[in-house]
Formats: structure tokens, sequence, C-alpha cells
């Protein structure tokens, strides 16, 4: 009994490690847009990509690194010149799948929020997309959901000097 038990936990242990490196390859430059619904003292406001100002005037743009190399969880981001952390669970085949990312709170974005953000993946061979919903927070005084989806554009990996780390 003991025996069948030390060949089967080896077993169950590679399967699950060969399962996590399904985290697909999300490495690259994406161009999108996003729409986000904020309240505040002064009433509601809406705030679009359109007023994106950097990199590119008008176009949300992601940049992607996974330092731990394609096909893993991990993820280093920047989100308009905003930094970001996150990951990414296992997908079906590294084709599809999701995960989250969060603000870094020591570099907040240019309107002073803090996010968190959960979004879903999918890539083929020629196109990928990332379609996500967040949450935006501006100290007690603010708050507001956004909604936004980027297409990959490059795979090339995007130099980000910074991180949450």
């Amino acid at each position: 009994m003991h025996s069948t038990a030390r060949l089967i936990l080896p077993a169950m242990l590679v399967a699950l490690l060969a399962g996590a490196g399904h985290a697909g390859d999300l490495t690259g430059t994406w161009k999108g847009s996003f729409r986000c619904t904020v309240h505040d003292a002064q009433g509601r406001q809406e705030l679009t990509s359109r007023s994106v100002s950097v990199p590119e005037p008008g176009v949300s743009t992601l940049e992607i690194v996974q330092p731990d190399g394609p096909d893993t969880a991990a993820l280093h981001m920047l989100i308009d010149a905003a930094v970001y952390s996150g990951f990414v669970l296992d997908g079906s085949a590294a084709t599809r799948g999701t995960g989250a990312i969060l603000d870094c709170g020591a570099n907040p974005d240019a309107s002073g929020y803090l996010e968190i953000r959960h979004f879903r993946w999918k890539t083929s061979a020629d196109s990928a997309a990332i379609v996500w919903r967040g949450l935006r927070v501006g100290g007690a005084a603010e708050l507001g959901r956004c909604t936004g989806s980027w297409r990959r554009v490059s795979r090339d990996e995007p130099k980000i000097a910074a991180s949450c780390d």
C-alpha cells in the first residue's frame, strides 16, 4: 500500500506542476480602449481612453513582461505609463485564461487612483485579446468602475524599468 502511494504522489505532483506551465505567453505591447464611470462629491463623471496622453494620445497602451518567462504566472506591466503587477491563472492549453493586476500603490496613475483589475485573455496563432473590468478608488472621496479591452500589436518584449517588487 505504501509503495503504491509513493508512486502516485510524485506522479500527481508532476501533473500539477505541468499544469502551472500553461499560463500563456502575454508578453508584448497591446493597444485598446477603456471607459470608466467615477462618482465623487461633484457627482458622476465619465472617463475614457481618449483622455490618455502618454505613451500615445487617445489610445490605451498596455506593455507586459513575464519576468519568469513565457507561460509563467507573474506579470509586470505598464498601463498608460502607470506601473502594475499581477498574475495569470492556468488557462486551457495556454490559449485562454484569467488573471488580476494591481496598481503599484507607490506609483498611482496620473489621476491619483489606485486600481485592481480582473481580466480574461485569449490568444491564437494570429491574434490575442484581453478584456478587463476594474475598480478605481481615490481615497475615501472617489469611487469608479471601469471596463476595457486591448489587442496585442507586438510580441517584442517591452523594456519595463519598474515593478511593484
